[in-house]
Order: structure tokens, then sequence, then C-alpha cells
């Protein structure tokens, strides 16, 4: 596997997400809720691909959303724990999960 550490990137280029794997998971991924009042952006991936991804915190919860650029959506995981959301993430930036 691949090491992957929480300041992989910087600024606006943030690490590029693999091609999922044909094994990989898929990830439930619904509208966006904005449940949260304040939420706090932990990583994000470069922004020079067409969809970007955030790990995102906020009310006690994390979650992973997904920004479409060319299509101008997002989409967002269900709310989880922290722990259960950095998983989400690495499995993302590993092609695991889709």
């Amino acid at each position: 596997m691949t090491a992957l550490t929480s300041s992989s990137g910087h600024a606006d280029h943030g690490p590029h997400v693999p091609k999922p794997r044909e094994d990989c998971r898929r990830v439930a991924w619904h509208a966006p809720m904005n449940a949260e009042s304040r939420r706090r952006i932990l990583r994000w991936t470069c922004e020079c691909r067409t969809r970007v991804y955030y790990l995102v915190v906020g009310g006690g919860l994390a979650y992973v959303r997904r920004s479409d650029k060319q299509t101008g959506q997002n989409h967002e995981t269900a709310r989880m724990r922290y722990r259960e959301a950095d998983h989400l993430w690495t499995e993302l930036l590993l092609g695991l999960a889709h």
C-alpha cells in the first residue's frame, strides 16, 4: 500500500485520486445536507481535476464531499465518526473506493 499523510499536497494542489480499481467499494453519495452551521475542510484532492474530494468535519461528525466542476453538482457521504471518514478518505486516494 502507498503511504499517505495528511499533508500530501499543498495549497490547491492536493493528491490526485487514481482511477478506481475493478474490485473497489461503491460509496453511497447523497445530495448535500448542509446540516452543520460550522464545518471545516481538513483535506482536499487536487483542484486541477474535474472531480474534487473534501474531507469535512462539523457537528462532531465527518464526511466526504465530492464536487464535480463540470456539472457543478456536489454530493456527500452520510455523516460518520471521524475514524470511519478518514478510512474512506484513504480508500478513495488508493482507488479502493469510488
